[in-house]
């Protein structure tokens, strides 16, 4: 009799432990739930990106179509890489349009979250340029969460000039 329990409670411990071990899994990959791109193209051109940045639950998807060549580089998110851009978009309450602003030989810019456009800038920067010419910096939170993303890519985001 003491054999059939401890069978019993065995197969019990087996089975609770395995059940946990997959809703731990599945715990992951519900908060590595993310739909994101970043697109960089010459200003007033949305058709030509030069690069581009999606990403798709814990897929990192890279493309630079370059002069010297295209590149492309695909690769998967830690977790804690997933929450912290999880927690970046949570924060995002407004959407900016500056789509209207234009000058020339600049880079455009624009960051989708979940299919919606959130940030669209026809004169996009990371470092500050002349105010006089119309450039605004991006708001701090679409900015903290641009240049994270950006961080994460092993191909150099370059927005050179183009003069």
């Amino acid at each position: 009799m003491k054999i059939i329990y401890f069978i019993i409670l065995s197969c019990v411990c087996v089975f609770s432990c395995h059940s946990q071990t997959e809703n731990k899994g599945m715990n992951n990959m519900e908060k590595c739930h993310l739909n994101l791109s970043l697109l960089f193209y010459p200003s007033r051109v949305t058709e030509s990106v030069v690069y581009s940045i999606n990403i798709i639950n814990d897929s990192l998807m890279i493309k630079a179509d370059l002069s010297a060549g295209n590149k492309e580089y695909n690769g998967k998110l830690t977790n804690d890489q997933c929450l912290e851009i999880k927690k970046m978009t949570s924060a995002l309450a407004q959407k900016y349009d500056r789509s209207d602003s234009f000058a020339r030989d600049v880079w455009g810019c624009i960051l989708k979250v979940d299919n919606q456009v959130y940030y669209e800038d026809n004169y996009f920067s990371f470092t500050p340029r002349s105010k006089q010419l119309g450039w605004q910096p991006p708001p701090e939170e679409i900015k903290l969460l641009i240049d994270y993303i950006v961080s994460l890519s092993p191909i150099p985001i370059e927005l050179y000039g183009f003069a």
